[in-house]
């Protein structure tokens, strides 16, 4: 039988096709197929950057403001609650991803910094909320 993993040693062979099955099972993607559909030729690199970056209209925060959220809460921690740059980039998160900070949080190992708490976790929710009210 000739196909894509001809030459390669047996049984890393089979595991090629095994691994390609198990994916080929999955359903697809969404997020993935759609940045599929923007590398197509007649899609313009304005409109791929356009369409990429416009997450803040759909109510997310870019994840390059998550993660700048992220390293001063980690660096300062709950005091960085204070900073009005801090308040502008929770402003911007949605629940979930808020949720997701929350966990990271949490989850912080000890040679990174001192995982928070669920009161200071609890805070945050709280600071956000405070940035959420109409």
């Amino acid at each position: 039988m000739a196909d894509e993993y001809d030459g390669l040693p047996s049984t890393f062979a089979a595991l090629c096709r095994k691994a390609d099955e198990k994916q080929r099972r999955k359903p697809p993607d969404p997020r993935i197929e759609r940045l599929r559909e923007l590398m197509n030729d007649e899609v313009s690199l304005d409109r791929a950057y356009a369409e990429i970056n416009r997450a803040h209209v759909r109510g997310r925060a870019a994840e390059s403001t998550l993660e700048a959220l992220m390293f001063g809460l980690r660096e300062r921690g709950i005091t960085a609650l204070e900073e009005p740059k801090i308040r502008a980039r929770l402003a911007k998160l949605s629940e979930t991803q808020l949720i997701q900070v929350g966990d990271r949080l949490q989850r912080l190992k000890p040679k990174i910094a001192r995982a928070w708490s669920a009161d200071e976790v609890a805070a945050l929710v709280s600071a956000w909320e405070a940035l959420h009210v109409v």
